[in-house]
């Protein structure tokens, strides 16, 4: 009876600040509208108010950086082309469940996500969703509510913050490149910035891609048969096709049998890749597309990630998706998209070979003495782990004014509790950044 007293008391008490929060979530005017999660929106208008046969690509921001909309309507007329791919953070679960309810007779939904345990299981970022759903609240109904408990958790930080940048009459101010007016009405991310691999090694060696029979989880195979049962009631179309993948940063890469040609069509990637598809096979109800190894490609197609394609690359990604499209459908066509010269890679310009470009962990891991640490502009990626161990270190400086020319990994602070200090203009470029925006939590303007 005590118990159930306490509960009765105290209760309301421990509810009553997360209704404040979300209600400050919900009636604040739209606060990330030009940062790259405020795209989803958009997206999700231009799929709504599609008029016919449709083509809808659904992934994460590989989907976003791989293809050129615009040359698969030319090969496909009679249907109109939405790319919904965003952010791997988001979780593929929350944009097949946004589509759905826009799904209908005659299109064809193809599902491309990245090789990693976040596109392909049913994990959700509850701070990129509340950013991608700010100003569009009426989208959570869209959405299965065992999503709903990763929203909840991020909505005190996210509310306080939101609150923040309307006590100061301001909103975040995005990078050069992720940010919303980067995406073309289509929803590819279509930018001149996107010219050539600007990786100081040609692949990121934090995010290695591995294809494992552990992917997708079973609860999220499940989902997609479910789903796909689904799309097929809705007289639509739901293939799988794999997403471009760096050769360099797929596992086993290199193969004595292949004489050195690494990207040659028996290299182990490649292998590997298609050993993937052969367990997907085994276990998803719909059909695949294509032949992984065209997707495992060289590295002078990438941009800024293992699955980011150049604009280069994103037309020979394209090329090969139409084809595969064409024939699983039975369409024998000719395309007409012609294959660009691949541009030259930072390494090729013997970028990689300056010691300036990389932070090794060698440099300062373990150093338990070191308070203080300045990174200057001319570096251009950070190894994992470059700071564990660094017991006594309080802040890391960054220089460099754009965070999107700086590569960082999933453990950059592991072994460390020292704060990230950037310049102060560009603090919520670097707090919204594709990459740096999961340390959002620990990035301070520097103050001059």
């Amino acid at each position: 009876m005590k118990r159930k007293f306490f509960l009765l008391l105290f209760f309301p008490a421990l509810l009553l600040p997360l209704i404040f929060m979300g209600v400050c979530a919900a009636v604040l005017p739209a606060k990330y509208d030009a940062t790259y999660m405020g795209e989803l929106r958009y997206k999700y208008e231009r799929l709504s108010s599609a008029e016919g046969k449709k083509i809808v690509l659904i992934g994460g921001s590989a989907a976003a950086f791989g293809v050129d909309s615009q040359l698969i309507e030319q090969e496909f007329p009679e249907h109109v082309v939405v790319n919904f791919g965003m952010y791997a953070a988001l979780g593929s679960r929350m944009m097949l469940d946004l589509a759905l309810s826009n799904i209908g007779k005659g299109d064809i939904v193809i599902f491309l996500p990245e090789i990693n345990e976040q596109t392909l299981s049913d994990f959700t970022d509850g701070t990129c969703a509340l950013q991608g759903l700010d100003g569009a609240w009426p989208l959570l109904a869209e959405i299965r509510p065992d999503l709903y408990p990763s929203l909840i958790g991020a909505m005190p930080s996210f509310a306080m913050e939101k609150l923040h940048y309307e006590l100061d009459g301001a909103a975040p101010v995005p990078g050069e490149l992720y940010r919303r007016d980067s995406f073309n009405e289509y929803g590819d991310m279509d930018s001149p910035i996107i010219s050539r691999n600007i990786m100081p090694e040609e692949y990121d060696p934090d995010l290695p891609v591995i294809f494992s029979d552990d992917l997708p989880t079973e609860e999220f195979t499940a989902y997609l048969n479910d789903y796909a049962r689904k799309v097929h009631a809705r007289g639509a179309s739901l293939y799988y096709h794999l997403c471009p993948v760096n050769e360099m940063s797929a596992a086993g890469a290199a193969d004595p049998s292949d004489s050195g040609q690494s990207t040659g069509p028996y290299s182990s990637a490649r292998r590997s890749a298609r050993d993937f598809y052969a367990h997907l096979d085994l276990v998803l109800d719909f059909p695949l597309l294509g032949d992984p190894g065209d997707s495992v490609m060289e590295a002078g197609w990438f941009y800024d990630t293992n699955f980011h394609l150049n604009r280069a690359g994103r037309t020979v990604f394209t090329r090969q998706l139409v084809r595969d499209l064409k024939a699983a459908l039975g369409d024998t066509t000719p395309t007409e998209i012609d294959v660009p010269v691949m541009p030259r890679t930072l390494a090729f310009l013997q970028m990689s070979d300056d010691e300036d470009t990389v932070l090794r962990r060698s440099v300062y891991a373990g150093n338990t003495e070191i308070t203080e640490i300045t990174i200057p502009g001319t570096v251009r990626r950070i190894e994992d782990g470059a700071f564990d161990g660094c017991t006594s270190l309080e802040t890391i400086i960054i220089n460099a004014e754009d965070p999107s020319q700086i590569l960082v990994g999933r453990h950059l602070l592991d072994g460390t509790d020292a704060d990230l200090l950037v310049p102060a203009e560009a603090l919520s470029a670097y707090r919204t950044d594709y990459r740096f925006s999961q340390y959002a939590d620990r990035i301070r303007a520097r103050r001059t």
